[in-house]
């Protein structure tokens, strides 16, 4: 087993959750999946602050019912757990080992520090060396990272949610240097305009997360709730997964409302109680939907301290922390994001780079909604498809 270096640095910004054992990905990550559930970002027109108000208990209109009977089916059906890997390409020459591969975090959120353990665990399945360079999610700190990684010259260099403007200037030495380029939970494009090589859960592969929480949303409310959508704008894909969500509301529950609040970066360990506070002056509302679970670690405390008990957390990118949180009954619902299924999809296209064959064109990763029935008991990063690990071999053609 190759030797494996993790260069960290300082964080400046910690969660209040990074204590929990080993965070859980992304992208924001995270980020999103599709799976083989239907897309409700693909509905025509969106929420927003000023929705009409939601039912209140009456029948519901032609258009609520049909929406409601939409999101029932969909959660039937997101709510199973897949076993099959989006993937399926075959690497059809060998990859060679003894590689070193470049992992840069987006942050020191649980979504993100705990991606880099991950790809380090592909990495070592194909013989290879990995770095991971931690940073607190500044653009500062990212482009330092990739400077770094111009300097060192490896064969790869992986990354989630950084904004391709961040190392752009850096991508003409990384191409000079044959360090390939992949990129996980963004809004930029593989191709030549922008040097990068490979890149997945991208806007149209992340429609279906905020659908699945927009789905939930309006069947567990029967097509009466107001809600807040949460969103971390520093991270592009995030704001996608929220016009997602507001898509899907429209489609699934035309007369709810939803209401929007931005937390910086920055300020995500006090995420909490600066929801807590708008919940207060808005007393209607009756669910919040994170972008991004690193916006939900202590918030049901938070809502139990203000005495919100009407309010349902919906979130997305489970860690072991909203995992607790679900079995006891704190959060109603999470879309688990595909933190193996997508990272070692990037791992993928890397090691399709190395063998010399053409790199696959990304697809979007497995969804799965999770809730108190059928969420892992872990405190651990989880796969999505349980035997992820045997199918990825099965495509690098190892054993």
């Amino acid at each position: 087993m190759p030797t494996v270096r993790s260069r960290r640095r300082p964080l400046t910004r910690r969660l209040a959750a990074s204590a929990v054992g080993l965070a859980v990905a992304v992208l924001v990550a995270a980020c999103g999946s599709s799976g083989s559930a239907s897309s409700a970002s693909s509905a025509s027109g969106g929420s927003s602050a000023s929705s009409a108000s939601s039912s209140s208990g009456g029948s519901l209109s032609a258009a609520d019912q049909a929406g409601l009977a939409k999101a029932q089916a969909f959660l039937t059906q997101a709510e199973a757990r897949p076993t099959q890997i989006t993937s399926t390409v075959k690497i059809t020459k060998p990859v060679p080992k003894g590689k070193t591969v470049y992992f840069i975090t987006c942050g020191s959120s649980p979504e993100c520090t705990q991606e880099g353990p991950i790809v380090q665990q592909a990495d070592n399945l194909l013989g290879w060396k990995t770095v991971i360079l931690n940073n607190d999610g500044s653009p500062q700190q990212w482009k330092s990272d990739f400077n770094q990684v111009v300097a060192a010259k490896p064969a790869a260099v992986l990354y989630s949610a950084i904004p391709q403007s961040t190392f752009a200037s850096e991508v003409p030495a990384l191409k000079a240097n044959g360090t390939f380029i992949a990129g996980c939970c963004v809004t930029d494009v593989a191709g030549s305009a922008t040097g990068i090589g490979y890149a997945n859960d991208v806007p149209s592969q992340v429609g279906p997360v905020g659908g699945a929480q927009a789905a939930f949303v309006a069947a567990d409310s029967k097509d009466t709730a107001n809600s807040l959508i949460v969103n971390l704008p520093s991270l592009p894909i995030l704001s996608t997964g929220v016009a997602d969500y507001k898509a899907g509301m429209a489609a699934y529950c035309p007369s709810c409302s939803v209401s929007d609040l931005d937390i910086a970066l920055a300020n995500i360990a006090t995420a909490p109680a600066t929801i807590t506070s708008y919940l207060r002056s808005h007393p209607s509302i009756n669910y919040v939907v994170a972008a991004t679970d690193g916006l939900t670690i202590g918030l049901p405390a938070a809502l139990k301290q203000a005495g919100l008990s009407n309010v349902k957390i919906v979130g997305q990118g489970a860690t072991p922390t909203n995992l607790q949180y679900l079995h006891s009954g704190e959060q109603a619902v999470d879309v688990a994001f595909p933190y193996y299924e997508a990272l070692w999809a990037m791992v993928t296209a890397a090691a399709q780079n190395a063998a010399g064959v053409p790199v696959t064109p990304s697809v979007a990763p497995p969804l799965w909604v999770l809730t108190p029935a059928n969420a892992p008991d872990t405190s651990q990063a989880f796969p999505v498809v349980l035997n992820y690990k045997s199918q990825y071999e099965a495509l690098w053609g190892i054993s």
